[in-house]
């Protein structure tokens, strides 16, 4: 295994769920981060393509602020995900708290433009919601209803 040039730098925890993961997100990322949790993500890819069409939701908890190959590197993976994927929306949930919300919410609005169906919330509750309608699927119970 190679050594990466750098430590990740932020963290993340991925969980599954019927048809999406959660990826929260915390801390300033690097590119060295970005391609751990990519990694991450992949392990999860085959069992949520072969259940059907899922999705992923990106919460941001502290920042926003990365550098511009952070933001480049994400638009090209999705863009080249594996032919047989069933990846069909992507949303990112970005509170008002979190750093850099109010100047780089629209970049993460924009992110996505013409690769897949991606959208941006405030809430979590929420971004499951729209998940689920992108998916044509019912809420996992227990997801509470957006406030």
């Amino acid at each position: 295994m190679s050594r990466l040039p750098f430590s990740p730098h932020g963290s993340v925890l991925v969980d599954a769920e019927p048809g999406m993961l959660v990826v929260h997100m915390h801390g300033d990322w690097n590119t060295e981060m970005q391609t751990a949790v990519a990694r991450q993500m992949r392990a999860y890819a085959a069992g949520l393509n072969a259940a059907g069409p899922w999705g992923i939701v990106n919460q941001m908890h502290d920042t926003l602020v990365y550098a511009p190959e952070i933001y480049e590197k994400t638009r090209a993976s999705y863009a080249h995900r594996p032919a047989g994927s069933r990846l069909q929306a992507v949303a990112f949930v970005i509170a008002s708290h979190v750093e850099g919300a109010s100047l780089l919410r629209s970049r993460f609005e924009r992110l996505l433009d013409g690769i897949i169906p991606s959208q941006v919330f405030a809430d979590l509750p929420s971004a499951r919601l729209w998940m689920h309608t992108q998916l044509h699927t019912p809420p996992h119970p227990g997801t509470p209803a957006p406030p």
